[in-house]
């Protein structure tokens, strides 16, 4: 499936240029899609009015503030998201990258400790408002779904790898509720590629599913800390299940009698002393 969001490019809302010598930025292999709020006011007081020149207008203001206030080389995230229904390219050169299934590297999602890491490294999608007590209007979410689906084929992204800013830092963004509706998002996502997930495994942070090669989340992040205190060496505690944490698991089943399949089941999460 190509990418088909409608994307409106930096060029057409009037970007300003990056800072001098930054640019082109760097191109990286995507892992998640991330989901952002802006923090602004919601409809009717929404900044871009739900209107295409709205719009334009928001995504100007928003580069400003992150190149000015933050010292940012250009706007943070990778796409905007806005209530009219419209998407905006953020960075430079975000769209051409994801199109060939990459990303490049931005400033939306830093890691703190003991959250997930490289979120810089995947495509972040700032959504207009405030989604602590405001549930997102229909036209916004349907744009929201699109292109977390063009995100997900064009980039080679699980649906369930459909995270939150919050999973990546210390805050509350993307909103609580927004936050609640990623097992819908990534579900509806799903849908649409013609993927199937159990319903736990769409949840936000589930501790019930088996952890294997490419699981990601903070059930990883724990899984990792308790074999490293047990002697067991995951490699980096980055949320990511990838071949040092499978060995470490495989290594750990081995000293305590378990069959060696780098799974993380009920029997392997008990003797590791993981709820």
């Amino acid at each position: 499936m190509p990418f088909t969001a409608k994307v409106v490019t930096a060029a057409e809302w009037g970007a300003r240029s990056p800072e001098p010598g930054t640019f082109p930025f760097q191109r990286t292999i995507p892992r998640y899609v991330i989901v952002h709020h802006t923090d602004n006011q919601n409809p009717p007081n929404d900044p871009s009015t739900g209107t295409i020149e709205g719009a334009l207008r928001f995504a100007r203001i928003i580069q400003t503030s992150h190149m000015d206030e933050r010292s940012w080389s250009d706007s943070g995230h990778n796409f905007l998201n806005t209530t009219g229904g419209f998407i905006l390219e953020g960075r430079h050169g975000s769209l051409n990258a994801v199109k060939q299934g990459f990303c490049i590297q931005s400033a939306h999602a830093a890691q703190d400790p003991g959250k997930l890491a490289n979120g810089n490294q995947s495509p972040g999608i700032e959504n207009e408002g405030n989604f602590m007590t405001f549930q997102m209007g229909q036209k916004q979410w349907q744009s929201l779904v699109e292109l977390c689906v063009s995100l997900c084929d064009s980039c080679n992204i699980s649906p369930l790898n459909i995270k939150g800013h919050r999973d990546f830092s210390n805050t509350d963004c993307p909103g609580d509720l927004l936050y609640s509706q990623l097992p819908r998002l990534r579900k509806q996502v799903a849908d649409k590629l013609g993927l199937q997930f159990m319903p736990e495994e769409l949840e936000n942070d589930s501790q019930v599913v088996d952890l294997k090669f490419s699981s990601t989340g903070s059930a990883v992040i724990k899984l990792q800390q308790r074999l490293r205190d047990r002697g067991f060496n995951p490699g980096a505690v980055d949320g990511v299940f990838g071949e040092n944490t499978e060995a470490a698991v495989k290594a750990f089943q081995r000293s305590v009698g378990l069959q060696d399949d780098g799974i993380v089941g009920n029997n392997t999460r008990t003797k590791l002393g993981l709820s």
